[in-house]
């Protein structure tokens, strides 16, 4: 596995993680679940407890990519995208992150850019992105790119609340 995708905005660089960078994916996707629980599909106890080969096969799989973004040399987010597994052809967006001092500038532009160009070379006709209702920045960001509302369902969160998650969609 070779970092296929790397992108540079001025002291920002994106980059897709490879298996090596295990530690540093564990190390931001903790702190993604311990910042920011209630917007997150999993929970910071559950992954705490994954061990090295946990963090190493969800890096190698070819169906997924992680993007890590550093500023400058530092980490300073993540997140992900996937092919859905009843239907390849569709492609989810999940796990963004950014650290609470880097939000606010524009820079999940590059998240979203990488994931739907990640999309189109697996050759996927459209992606899915959903949030939990409420998240007003995940839904300003994702309507920035052109996805639309497709529905809402009721679900329960791994902090213990039932809410709607809003899911929308991208014809590519």
């Amino acid at each position: 596995m070779t970092n296929d995708y790397k992108k540079s905005n001025s002291d920002y660089t994106l980059q897709r993680m490879l298996p090596a960078q295990w530690q540093s994916y564990r190390s931001i996707r903790l702190e993604a679940l311990n910042t920011n629980p209630q917007v997150f599909g999993s929970n910071y106890e559950k992954e705490a407890g994954y061990d090295k080969q946990d963090w190493i096969t969800l890096l190698q799989k070819d169906s997924r990519a992680i993007f890590a973004l550093y500023h400058l040399n530092l980490l300073i987010g993540l997140s992900g995208v996937a092919l859905k597994k009843e239907e390849e052809s569709t492609a989810i967006l999940f796990s963004s992150f950014i650290k609470v001092p880097y939000r606010g500038i524009g820079l999940s532009k590059l998240f979203y850019q990488a994931r739907i160009d990640w999309a189109r070379q697996k050759r996927c006709t459209s992606i899915v992105v959903s949030h939990r209702i409420g998240n007003e920045l995940s839904k300003a960001a994702n309507q920035h790119f052109g996805f639309k509302y497709s529905h809402s369902q009721e679900v329960m969160w791994p902090d213990g609340k039932l809410a709607d998650e809003l899911v929308y969609l991208l014809k590519l």
